[in-house]
């Protein structure tokens, strides 16, 4: 089947070429459209007796495989445009756990340099406190923080621009290095003060700082009246500690037994040689344990509280002498029995 097609075309009038139409006032134009083939097709319905039939144009069946090809193609995109979606949220989803999980640990980061900061400062305050009992003087606060700036790379500055997370990080990355700066330079001083600490300690352990024994101190150094010949003025060199015999008597320093003899003014005699020009003598002893070039140490045992030689009772006679000249033994007895270790 054959249809003509009419086709009309209004507009605004206009001479020469314009033809009235069934006496419109307005003027028209028309053309025929070429003729169109019809098939007819029939359908019928499942279990019924009813049927449609329809005439659809000829083109449509010839046109069928490329509109086929359109629907697979639009089908195909739509599965990819799907699937492409699926993708982008499970990578973006990813995405944003570790980003999660990254603040997290920027926090946990960030927590533990703030406790190291301030334990780096009592750090400091020790030290500073440990300066002032050797008399040394304490570090100047500016002289720690060290400088870690510099100049920033494109790439970095346009990754902190970019993203808080690296701006933190990047935070994060000074604030070590700035830590790490003053433990550094901590750990130098520390090692100087150390070498400092070690050879004070070395010359301290040659410097008497305990009382030898415990007892009365009977007679103090300086002049006096002598207790034997009762010669009046006469120069005490020393310091008499009174108890009971055989009442232990200790070294108060690192030295070496530089005499232990019999003595006929101090009975059994012990000078002990504590290096840099101090020496301490101890008379009257009822027994000395050590033998001449004998080593000894803060508070070893070097004898016994007796009455030997020129005495009037059980005691020791305790003196301290520095570069030959002696000096008052209460010099170089801390209070309270410390001593320097």
């Amino acid at each position: 089947m054959t249809l003509h097609l009419f086709a009309f075309l209004r507009f605004c009038p206009a001479p020469l070429i314009l033809a009235p139409f069934f006496s419109l006032p307005k003027c028209y134009v028309f053309f025929i459209l070429p003729p169109v083939n019809f098939v007819k097709t029939t359908m019928h319905f499942q279990n019924s007796s009813k049927s449609v039939t329809l005439h659809l144009p000829a083109f449509l069946f010839s046109a069928w495989p490329v509109l086929r090809l359109v629907i697979a193609v639009g089908v195909l995109l739509f599965v990819v445009q799907m699937a492409f979606t699926t993708v982008y949220d499970g990578i973006l989803g990813l995405q944003l756990k570790e980003r999660q999980k990254l603040e997290k640990e920027v926090a946990s980061v960030q927590n533990t340099l703030e406790y190291l900061n301030g334990v780096t400062t009592d750090f400091f305050k020790a030290e500073n406190m440990l300066y002032a009992r050797f008399g040394l003087p304490a570090q100047e606060e500016t002289s720690r923080e060290m400088g870690t700036g510099g100049e920033i790379s494109p790439e970095d500055l346009l990754q902190r621009k970019i993203s808080p997370v690296f701006e933190k990080v990047a935070g994060l990355k000074d604030a070590s290095l700035r830590i790490q700066g003053k433990l550094s330079n901590s750990d130098a001083s520390f090692r100087n003060l150390n070498n400092y600490m070690e050879q004070k300690l070395a010359q301290w352990r040659y410097l008497p700082s305990i009382a030898p024994t415990t007892g009365r101190y009977a007679s103090p150094f300086g002049p006096r009246v002598h207790p034997v010949t009762g010669e009046v003025g006469k120069m005490h060199q020393g310091m008499d500690i009174a108890n009971d015999r055989w009442t232990p008597i200790f070294a108060p320093a690192d030295g070496v037994t530089e005499m232990s003899q019999f003595s006929s003014s101090f009975g059994n005699y012990v000078v002990l040689d504590h290096g840099n020009g101090i020496k301490t003598r101890y008379g009257h002893m009822m027994m000395s344990v050590l033998h001449t070039g004998e080593f000894v140490k803060r508070y070893q045992l070097i004898g016994y509280m007796g009455n030997t030689g020129r005495s009037t009772g059980p005691h020791l006679h305790y003196e301290v002498w520095v570069n030959n000249s002696p000096v008052n033994p209460l010099a170089y007895i801390l209070p309270n029995d410390h001593s320097v270790d």
